[in-house]
């Protein structure tokens, strides 16, 4: 019996197999073991950010044009050619009569403009000065008369036209006097309207 309680006392050192079952301590005062950290395993490992690597995608490669060396000549611009209507020869003053007596006339047919009327007529006085003075151009002269004309054929559409494009190209000029001609158009326009609803 001693012999036994000897061997249960002495520790016997041995090597374990490789299959051998862990050894336990079920002594109280050894449970107290300080915490280790764990080795995780299945943690990603970080891609390298430097260093050679053999892997690396190279930059694909585009095939540039080769650059222009050479230096192209300036762009020859054509001088402006002047308009038709510039060596167009007109008398002036005919025209204006023209252009003032299908105004008044059809200023005067229009009792429904009203006050308005004396506006117009004052603006239509302003054209003539203008006119008379040779600061209204051939241009001008002309579309003024094309403008007169298509009022007085009961054509508003083309009237207006030609008002938007003296507008465009020559509002400097015409900009004092031309709201009292675009009054006339805008009243072609209605009365136009007021006669085609009464025929229907």
């Amino acid at each position: 019996m001693e012999n036994c309680e000897n061997t249960s006392n002495n520790k016997v050192s041995f090597d374990p197999g490789w299959n051998d079952p862990p050894s336990f301590a079920y002594n109280a005062s050894q449970t107290t073991t300080p915490n280790r950290p764990r080795n995780f395993l299945n943690k990603r490992v970080a891609f390298p950010l430097s260093g050679n690597s053999n892997t690396a995608i190279p930059p694909p490669m585009i095939n540039l044009p080769p650059l222009l060396t050479t230096i192209l000549p300036p762009v020859q611009i054509p001088p402006l050619e002047p308009k038709p209507q510039d060596d167009i020869q007109i008398d002036s003053e005919s025209v204006l009569k023209e252009v003032k007596d299908i105004l008044l006339e059809f200023l005067e047919s229009s009792s429904e403009l009203g006050t308005k009327a004396e506006s117009i007529k004052k603006k239509i006085g302003i054209m003539e000065e203008m006119w008379l003075s040779g600061k209204l151009n051939k241009q001008i002269q002309i579309q003024m008369k094309d403008l007169a004309c298509a009022l007085r054929d009961d054509n508003p559409t083309e009237a207006d036209d030609i008002h938007k494009a003296l507008m465009v190209d020559h509002v400097s000029s015409i900009s004092t006097w031309m709201p009292g001609v675009k009054h006339l158009i805008y009243h072609c326009i209605a009365r136009s309207e007021l006669l085609s609803i009464d025929k229907e």
